[in-house]
């Protein structure tokens, strides 16, 4: 697979500001079904710039998130991306709070009855659809 990568100045520009800034309240998301939370760390650009392999990842995980969004549209399963260090989960009237120990890059899995699932790092959008599938039919059960 061949792409090509953007300076970050001309990313920035063609996308406006990168939502990478550090937030401090916590984002909560109410699952009323399937969903998936694609998570990365808030980074700025100067951090960015400086770390060349975060640079890549988030290109990676924003390109893979883009491909997937309408694929799981159809299928019924909500997708959010999640820039923080952590974030809550509303399920009726239970919430939990979900904070990544080592890896801080990757996928939360929910759908109401069922036990969340994580995938860490930054997966491809054939990736993603598999593990959404075998998870979600499952939950289906």
């Amino acid at each position: 697979m061949k792409r090509l990568f953007l300076p970050l100045v001309f990313v920035t520009f063609l996308l406006g500001p990168l939502p990478l800034q550090s937030a401090k309240k916590t984002p909560t998301f109410d699952v009323h079904g399937p969903t998936i939370l694609a998570f990365f760390p808030p980074v700025t650009e100067a951090e960015l710039l400086k770390d060349p392999d975060a640079n890549t990842a988030l290109d990676d995980f924003q390109f893979y998130a883009r491909k997937v969004r309408q694929p799981l549209e159809k299928k019924g399963i909500e997708f959010r991306e999640v820039y923080a260090h952590r974030f809550s989960i509303r399920r009726g009237t239970t919430v939990l709070t979900f904070a990544p120990k080592k890896t801080q890059v990757g996928y939360y899995f929910v759908a109401p009855g069922k036990k969340p699932h994580i995938e860490y790092g930054v997966m491809t959008d054939a990736d993603l659809l598999q593990a959404a599938d075998e998870y979600f039919r499952a939950a289906q059960r």
